[in-house]
């Protein structure tokens, strides 16, 4: 797709195209004549006193004569000799042949060159610049046996003239070129920064205002969009304000039911109270932490030995017997180390709710870090793949957290990751189960 500054660009040079062919129609146009000149050349009375004179002048006169009726928009010379080739005249020439042979009945008159059959459109009397490709001779054989020569093709001094204009106006023209992209670049440079501005809003909603630069409308844009850009943070930030305002009191009435639930004679039902509470405090949780996440809470600030961090975590985990880590040490990354740590726990708990082992690996593919998690479980029918990473989108409808679970623990690993400029795919694993892949950006550690 081309950029704006490019088809406004092209419209204009097109416009200048057609403004210059214009210019050349029209003076390549037929149209009235004047009686004086036929064609670029004298009429034929014309030409017939401008022979009577060459003839009064002699041979001394002659060629003085000739030089003071050159110079315009034909060229006049005697010469010893007539010509040794002359071209065959178009049959949209005979009407003006025959006139020239009738005004000089007395001399012997040959009139060649001129529009071919595909030049008729040219055939108009009037001089105009497309005479210079096909230029009309009239050769006249004098009394004393020289020979007259008028072509309808401006003197060597006037074609200089012409072809200096004509670099002049070439100039002229990439100059206004020039100045033409200069001035859509300055027209267009706002609306690009503007574009990367609402790019970076889309990409981290902490990502400064758009500047204000430009045209009007472009400043009206931007503002505009600021507006709506601070209304769609408040909006967050009052969503975060009331979830957490819920959080904290939601706790309190879990912290009272967990006293409560220590009055219940009879283990296995306070067993299932406590886990019922675990279970809503980790929902309040995970909802809290997506919502934050949301909100650019999360930032890749730190260098980090992904292998070092896998292994430390898989240690810390009472299932670590279940879980192989296989990665090589040297792979870092620039992301927050608590958000890789939730990663992993959050992808190994899912696997392991499902799968009897886990492998966790990485490999440095390019600029890119490739974190893999497969499992052996049953895997993740084809057509339930799309809603893996949507939030509060479950595979299994059971609310059981051992099967179905609560439906944020994809969807934060997804924020997380796009929060560290990486992006989650769900494949099939080579072993049957499921296979999470996470790319993201391998760290310079020069």
């Amino acid at each position: 797709m081309r950029n704006l500054s490019f088809r406004l660009g092209i419209i204009m040079l097109g416009g200048f195209v057609l403004l210059q062919l214009m210019v050349v129609i029209a003076l390549a146009l037929p149209g009235r004549g004047s009686d004086r000149m036929w064609y670029g050349l004298p009429s034929p009375p014309a030409m017939a006193a401008l022979v009577d004179a060459m003839e009064m002048a002699g041979p001394k006169g002659q060629r003085a004569l000739a030089d003071s009726y050159g110079g315009g928009l034909f060229a006049v010379e005697i010469a010893d000799r007539a010509p040794d080739h002359f071209m065959e005249i178009p049959q949209v020439m005979q009407d003006a042949a025959s006139a020239y042979r009738a005004a000089l009945a007395s001399h012997n008159v040959i009139v060649d060159g001129g529009p071919g059959w595909f030049n008729r459109w040219l055939t108009g009397r009037r001089p105009h610049v497309m005479r210079l490709a096909i230029p009309i001779r009239i050769t006249v054989w004098l009394r004393d046996g020289r020979v007259l020569i008028l072509t309808g093709r401006p003197s060597p001094g006037l074609r200089a003239f012409l072809y200096q204009r004509s670099l002049l106006g070439l100039a002229g023209g990439a100059v206004l070129m020039l100045v033409l992209f200069v001035a859509l670049r300055q027209i267009t440079r706002p609306l690009v920064r503007l574009t990367h501005d609402v790019r970076a809003f889309g990409a981290d909603l902490t990502a400064p205002d758009a500047r204000v630069e430009g045209s009007a409308e472009t400043r009206g844009l931007a503002t505009a969009f600021n507006d709506m850009k601070g209304r769609i943070t408040r909006l967050l930030e009052e969503r975060t304000f009331i979830l957490a305002g819920i959080a904290h009191d939601l706790r309190t009435y879990l912290t009272r039911l967990r006293l409560r639930a220590d009055f219940i004679d009879d283990p296995e039902q306070r067993t299932r109270a406590e886990s019922d509470l675990d279970q809503m405090g980790a929902l309040l949780d995970d909802s809290l932490l997506f919502a934050g996440l949301a909100q650019g809470s999360v930032r890749p600030v730190a260098l980090v030995d992904l292998r070092l961090l896998c292994v430390e975590e898989r240690e810390s985990r009472p299932d670590a017997e279940r879980i192989e880590v296989m990665m090589s040490p040297s792979i870092f990354v620039r992301g927050d180390p608590a958000g890789l740590s939730r990663i992993f726990n959050n992808l190994a708990d899912n696997a392991l709710r499902y799968a009897e082992q886990v492998t966790v690996a990485a490999l440095a593919d390019g600029m890119t870090v490739r974190w893999r998690f497969d499992d052996d479980g049953p895997g993740v029918p084809a057509n339930a793949m799309p809603m893996l990473g949507q939030a509060f989108a479950r595979v299994d409808a059971s609310r059981d957290r051992r099967t179905g679970g609560t439906g944020l623990g994809l969807a934060i690993v997804r924020a997380l990751a796009e929060a560290m400029g990486g992006r989650i795919a769900f494949t099939k694993a080579p072993a049957g189960g499921l296979r999470v892949e996470i790319s993201l950006p391998l760290a310079d550690t020069r």
